[in-house]
């Protein structure tokens, strides 16, 4: 190919680029990919807790529910959503206006079922979509993404576009592996991220950093990066009690073992962003524009 032609390539990339990366929003919010190497290990109920937490805490907080076909953010509320994530991209539906609220005023959307229908978007519905989110991103402080379990590679533009990911795991041997095998597939597809890991199901803080350490060993030394500690979440039967009743831990018992524990991680996420140093980065918006058109 001569530089004329790779000229011309250039710059057809560079128009379709414009074609799908509408930025019409300033984004606010802080972005959170919470994930778990496997499921059962509370992922869905620490994220819902967590961004109650944060709720209380005087900040405006949206969850977004990408566990698709297994999501049960609803369930663990006692609500029943009419809409999905999956109406604003194949229906071009506003985004604001399917939002359901929940306790503490908490915004959230419901999964879908069918999350690889991103791919096929056309350039319209994808520049909607982009629209949408991204006005989203303009009105909230924080904006969690409840992932599935494990990594579909329909999953992967949304956790790695995000500005953290935080890790579910367990004291369980199993957990760690799988958590362990999560961070590798992450770090294999791009490995300047920033990765907080959670300890769920703690008998006590010992046990969660020691968790943790076996974890972060194990990374550095077969993978070369770094993870940081976001805090454990202590083992407590509030816990099942509540998903029973289908009210938030959180909510059914703010002073529990377990409700202290994810106030902390809120805590611990809100420092972080009072006191790190802003520098100018691709927002989530550009970040997942690009990988899509690189998977296009």
């Amino acid at each position: 190919m001569n530089r004329y032609d790779q000229a011309a390539t250039l710059r057809a990339k560079m128009e379709k680029r414009q074609r799908v990366l509408p930025m019409v929003y300033s984004q606010k919010a802080k972005t959170l990919a919470v994930i778990s190497g496997k499921g059962g290990v509370g992922k869905s109920n620490i994220t819902l807790n967590m961004a109650l937490a944060l709720q209380d805490k005087g900040k405006k907080v949206l969850l977004i529910d990408l566990d698709i076909g297994m999501g049960n953010i609803d369930i663990l509320m006692g609500n029943l959503s009419s809409s999905t994530i999956i109406d604003v991209l194949t229906d071009r539906k506003p985004l604001m206006q399917l939002l359901s609220v929940g306790p503490k005023g908490l915004r959230y959307i419901s999964g879908g079922t069918g999350l690889d229908v991103i791919f096929q978007l056309d350039q319209r519905k994808w520049a909607f979509f982009a629209n949408e989110l991204s006005h989203a991103l303009s009105q909230f402080d924080y904006v969690l993404f409840d992932m599935g379990a494990g990594l579909s590679k329909d999953q992967l533009p949304f956790i790695l576009s995000a500005e953290d990911i935080l890790i579910i795991t367990t004291p369980e041997p199993t957990a760690i592996m799988d958590a362990y095998s999560a961070v590798k597939h992450l770090v294999l597809t791009e490995n300047k991220l920033s990765m907080r890991v959670a300890v769920n199901r703690c008998r006590d803080q010992k046990e969660g950093l020691d968790a943790f350490t076996r974890l972060s060993r194990t990374i550095h030394m077969f993978l070369d990066v770094q993870v940081q500690f976001a805090g454990s979440v202590s083992d407590d039967p509030i816990v099942s009690k509540a998903v029973v009743e289908q009210v938030p831990f959180f909510i059914k018992s703010p002073q529990a073992k377990a409700s202290r524990s994810v106030r902390l991680l809120a805590d611990a996420l809100f420092e972080r962003e009072e006191t790190r140093h802003k520098v100018e980065k691709q927002t989530f918006i550009e970040k997942l524009s690009s990988f899509l058109m690189r998977r296009a």
